[in-house]
């Protein structure tokens, strides 16, 4: 791959080479196996580390007509590296197709084109250098610059994994919503809160919050999918969702909504390949007004944590990218804010609609700017696929839309974007 990827005029070059190539990763929710970073995880081969880990890669397989047995299945290593390189010329278009490029160039230094003839010796070449033990699992992490990464943690998930400084967890909190007499058990042995009523759940909770505090964490996620509303006919759900974000806020944390995902589909390839199987799907057009009275509600406690809004379908970008100036706050930058476009909305159309959105409807420069939303160590490429994106999208803008802004103006804006944004909510 150029240098020049993604650059489409001199002054993208520019802004990329002297301002947004070098900047650190603020990668604030990914799921990262932190274990494999303990340990520092050696890898048998590409497969395990490139394809295994990949559901993106998967669905296109699928997509082809690989067969599931050389995506999931029993296959040798090589025999489902091989069906990937086989399909991967026709992949063009797909993110997948640029991010594949940008791993095995930018980590292993692969610069062969990606096909059946040269996948023996793609593979060959990169599962001599993982024997190095530059290329275990953090020998890997080391390539990227990543200051600060949050990999998700559920509520009673042991954090001894993390060191609460450059890896730090990120709350991943839809079991608390609506807690089985089970997880309320577990709760109140880890908090040595008995648990009654509401009022004993949330203070059981705010006790396990704080040693997630301890650990570095600033973020809490929660998945509002798709029927999300329908299902939580009698609000109780909701409720509870208003509740922690009180708690949320009172920690300094970022609340992080993912909003619409269709993520039971087929239940053929659900027994097949599991929850995170790559075929997941997007709901209709979310409920936009039930997002505003969940905020609104938060506000009115006097408790709305910092939020960040994950459309899952692209047509709510827009609508949702207002609410930007629909919950301001005084001394606080982007209260609430549209944040990097997420899962199948993660491409070149979806990051430079995000763009346009902020831009339009907001104020751009306070965008938080990019997260890999991960399993896969290699994808912290995306940042730079992101990077890139931005510089060329900035400086048309500048161009074509007549910003006349100077080019300091323009490096300010990449930093806060790419990564001074980000850090704010990690000093909170």
């Amino acid at each position: 791959m150029t240098e020049n990827f993604l650059l489409k005029s001199d002054g993208a070059l520019r802004l990329y080479f002297e301002c947004a190539k070098d900047l650190p990763i603020i990668d604030f929710h990914n799921h990262i196996a932190v274990a494999d970073i303990k340990t520092d995880k050696k890898y048998e081969n590409i497969v395990d580390l490139w394809l295994n880990p990949d559901p993106y890669k998967h669905r296109l397989m699928r997509i082809c007509g690989v067969d599931e047995h050389f995506i999931t299945g029993a296959a040798e290593p090589f025999e489902k590296f091989q069906k990937y390189c086989e399909i991967f010329p026709f992949l063009a278009g797909n993110p997948v197709y640029d991010w594949s490029r940008m791993e095995l160039s930018s980590v292993f230094g692969v610069t062969d084109a990606i096909n059946s003839q040269n996948a023996k010796r793609i593979y060959d070449k990169a599962n001599e250098m993982l024997v190095s033990p530059e290329f275990s699992n953090n020998g890997i992490l080391s390539h990227f610059n990543i200051e600060y990464q949050s990999p998700v943690a559920t509520l009673l998930e042991d954090l001894s994994s993390f060191d609460g400084k450059s890896v730090a967890p990120s709350l991943r909190a839809d079991d608390l919503l609506a807690p089985t007499d089970a997880f309320k058990s577990e709760l109140s042995a880890k908090s040595g809160v008995a648990i009654v009523d509401d009022n004993t759940y949330l203070k059981a909770v705010g006790v396990v919050l704080d040693r997630f505090s301890a650990k570095g964490c600033r973020f809490a996620d929660h998945s509002l999918d798709a029927g999300f509303f329908k299902d939580d006919a009698d609000g109780k759900k909701t409720d509870m969702l208003v509740a922690l974000g009180n708690e949320y806020s009172k920690r300094g944390w970022t609340l992080l909504l993912h909003l619409n995902a269709k993520r039971r589909t087929s239940p053929r390839l659900l027994s097949i390949a599991g929850p995170a199987g790559g075929f997941a799907a997007t709901g209709e057009s979310f409920n936009i007004s039930a997002v505003a009275d969940i905020l609104g509600k938060m506000e009115q406690n006097g408790a709305l944590p910092d939020t960040v809004l994950f459309p899952l379908n692209m047509s709510d970008q827009a609508p949702l990218a207002i609410f930007q100036g629909s919950f301001s706050q005084d001394g606080v930058p982007s209260k609430v804010q549209l944040g990097p476009a997420w899962w199948w909305c993660d491409h070149k159309l979806g990051i430079e609609n995000t763009l346009n959105c902020i831009a339009s409807f907001g104020v751009v420069s306070q965008f938080i700017g990019m997260t890999t939303d991960s399993r896969s160590i290699l994808s912290f490429v995306r940042h730079d696929y992101f990077r890139r994106l931005l510089c060329s999208w900035l400086d048309e803008q500048n161009n074509v839309g007549e910003w006349d802004m100077p080019p300091q103006i323009q490096k300010n804006i990449i930093k806060k974007i790419c990564y001074e944004n980000a850090k704010l909510k990690i000093q909170k």
